[in-house]
């Protein structure tokens, strides 16, 4: 009987969602028409292997609303698969799955901690001297 070894991983979903990145940046900076879009930061797109579902993470300007981005997002989904189905990037259309990228939250806010915590070592070395 034969043994079925794993497939090893290769680099393509890799290129692929970098690519996904690239493309999808360009239609929602350059082909949606609603104005929440064009501030949008595509920091991210994770793809699984058999290239059916890509998470694309996002960041927006302090000033927007998240949850009308969100929205924005929902609406125009629709005009962005079509703007990527005729690029012929994929034979079959991925799953788009539009999340906050929650690293740079979580950045900054430990940048925060650091420099509380470096006020308070400052402190504590000058009651040292």
């Amino acid at each position: 009987m034969r043994q079925v070894k794993p497939r090893t991983p290769t680099g393509r979903p890799h290129r692929v969602a970098e690519l996904l990145r690239e493309r999808l940046a360009l239609i929602l900076l350059y082909k949606c028409a609603d104005p929440r879009l064009k501030e949008l930061t595509l920091t991210e797109v994770e793809i699984t292997p058999d290239l059916r579902r890509a998470k694309v993470f996002y960041a927006t300007r302090e000033n927007l609303d998240q949850d009308q981005v969100q929205i924005a997002l929902d609406k125009a989904l629709g005009f962005i698969k079509a703007e990527v189905a005729r690029e012929n990037l994929f034979r079959l259309m991925p799953e788009f799955i539009f999340l906050p990228d929650k690293g740079l939250d979580r950045a900054a806010r430990l940048e925060e901690l650091l420099k509380e915590a470096g006020v308070a070592t400052d402190s504590i070395k000058k009651d040292d001297s």
